[in-house]
């Protein structure tokens, strides 16, 4: 269907059923890198029509090793949800959305978009610290321009709803121009080279808690489980990063997917604000009815030489402790996807996942969404999974509450998109919320009987290397000092 023939159809669709009909056109794309095209459009320069948007919202979404990218630039609609029934809210408004909406079709392949892009934070409530005032308990974006990059082939799509009364809120030709200023805005650079650092460039980092409270804090989780009121309780420390000028959250994207290709790397931008991460751990994906979760537990660093590499990967499989610890998320997901799905299926020896700086022990569950389930129904019932929470959930959350004293507002969080048909959402590992020239960087640790404080200490200190390292990378690079406008205030 023709663009104008499509909005003629919204109009007399929206007067008919008396309500607003969301309306999509894609077509296909010459290469183009949505990073660059969020970029251009955050510039703060009007010359390209987009900046405008940025200040409504914007979403970078992709994993490397899949050849898959997602991006979102300003918004047809906003949704936002707070408390114990968010999941269900966010599932419900985008439901109304999508039925009775129109889209362009193809006989020759399946079109992507409309989707939904955003997050959730870990706990019900909304921000609690000025760290996360831009970042509720629940948003996400429709985009107005959604771009697609899958296994090479490139997709623009172009969105806007229809009121009740057939009226438009933005004209078909408007959004034309707007495409067109997206295919100029992009270039084919889908691979970024890493910069080489200057150590005079490399941020002051602090940690928010000294060290040795923290490992107090790890002391006092051992005793609890120890008295058995917890299997384990997963807990947080936060650092935080000042660098004598702006970050551009652009580069620090880009440094990020071109040193962690087997992690989904993400932004999500609200405001002046950007929370940004690279996790390798899938929450839930779907793709029609087939459901996917990854069971990610058990930690060791990276060594220097491959044999010392060999040794330490040889010893996280053998370790007791890290597999009884991945067990007991594999087990959860495993009876959690059991509630909803048909068919589920979970090794009982992990793999072996290996990234830049570290491995981690990892088990694949797979399943069949029943059919009157959801995705955003399974990010519900999994999050927050013993992986970043704890075991049992109730006792282990009242543990976090009562010693942790931090705000993890989006992280170890769900993040990600859902589509009609299919979607998916990490666990925000591996993550920052970048405001100008400052930084808060988190990480996590499973913390059961056997722990020791101070491994627990400097296994945080590991997962906190692809944030830090791909800051100080952003800094040194030739585009790092750029103007940039993230959300509706210029960073300068």
């Amino acid at each position: 269907m023709l663009p104008n023939a499509l909005a003629a159809s919204a109009r007399a669709r929206a007067v008919a059923e008396n309500r607003p009909v969301l309306a999509s056109f894609t077509e296909r794309a010459p290469e183009l890198d949505p990073l660059t095209i969020l970029e251009s459009a955050g510039s703060g320069l009007e010359f390209n029509g987009l900046s405008e948007h940025a200040a409504a919202g914007m979403m970078y979404w992709t994993r490397p090793d899949e050849r898959f990218t997602l991006a979102g630039l300003g918004a047809v609609a906003t949704l936002t949800a707070e408390g114990p029934g968010r999941f269900a809210s966010i599932d419900r408004s985008w439901g109304k959305i999508l039925n009775g909406s129109l889209a362009n079709a193809s006989t020759s392949e399946r079109l992507p978009g409309p989707v939904l892009m955003g997050g959730f934070a870990f706990e019900n409530a909304g921000p609690q610290s000025e760290t996360w005032r831009n970042f509720p308990s629940a948003h996400f974006i429709v985009p107005r321009i959604q771009l697609t990059v899958a296994d090479g082939k490139c997709w623009t799509t172009v969105s806007w709803m229809v009121a009740a009364d057939g009226q438009p809120d933005m004209d078909i030709e408007t959004l034309l121009t707007l495409r067109s200023s997206v295919l100029k805005s992009g270039t084919p650079a889908l691979n970024g080279e890493m910069a080489i650092g200057d150590p005079a460039e490399v941020p002051r980092f602090r940690d928010s808690l000294p060290a040795d409270a923290w490992r107090e804090m790890v002391s006092c989780a051992m005793a609890a489980i120890r008295a058995g009121n917890l299997q384990k309780v997963v807990l947080a420390r936060a650092v935080e990063a000042t660098a004598l000028r702006d970050l551009s959250v652009f580069e620090l994207v880009r440094q990020l997917r071109a040193s962690q290709e087997s992690s989904f790397v993400f932004s999500y931008w609200r405001n002046d604000s950007a929370f940004v991460g690279a996790s390798p751990e899938r929450l839930v994906r779907l793709d029609g009815h087939s459901v996917s979760a990854s069971s990610l537990a058990g930690t060791a660093r990276r060594g220097a030489t491959k044999s010392e590499d060999e040794k330490l990967a040889a010893e996280l499989i053998a370790s007791t402790k890290d597999q009884a610890e991945h067990a007991a998320v594999r087990n959860s997901l495993r009876r959690n996807l059991a509630e909803v799905c048909d068919d589920v299926v979970a090794a009982q020896t992990p793999t072996l996942l290996t990234l830049q700086h570290m491995h981690h022990l990892h088990t694949a569950v797979t399943g069949r969404l029943q059919s009157d389930n959801s995705l955003l129904d399974l990010v519900g019932r999994l999050h927050p999974t013993p992986a970043v929470g704890g075991s049992p959930s109730e006792n282990a959350l009242q543990f976090i509450h009562e010693n942790e004293h931090l705000d993890r507002g989006w992280y170890a969080a769900p993040i990600g998109w859902v589509g009609r048909h299919a979607g998916e959402f990490a666990v925000a590992l591996r993550s920052g919320v970048i405001t100008g020239a400052n930084a808060t960087l988190f990480a996590g640790c499973g913390i059961v009987a056997d722990s020791d404080p101070a491994l627990e200490l400097a296994e945080s200190a590991l997962k906190l290397q692809p944030m830090q390292s791909a800051i100080a990378a952003a800094l040194v690079s030739p585009t790092s000092d750029s103007t940039i406008v993230a959300g509706s205030e210029q960073l300068q």
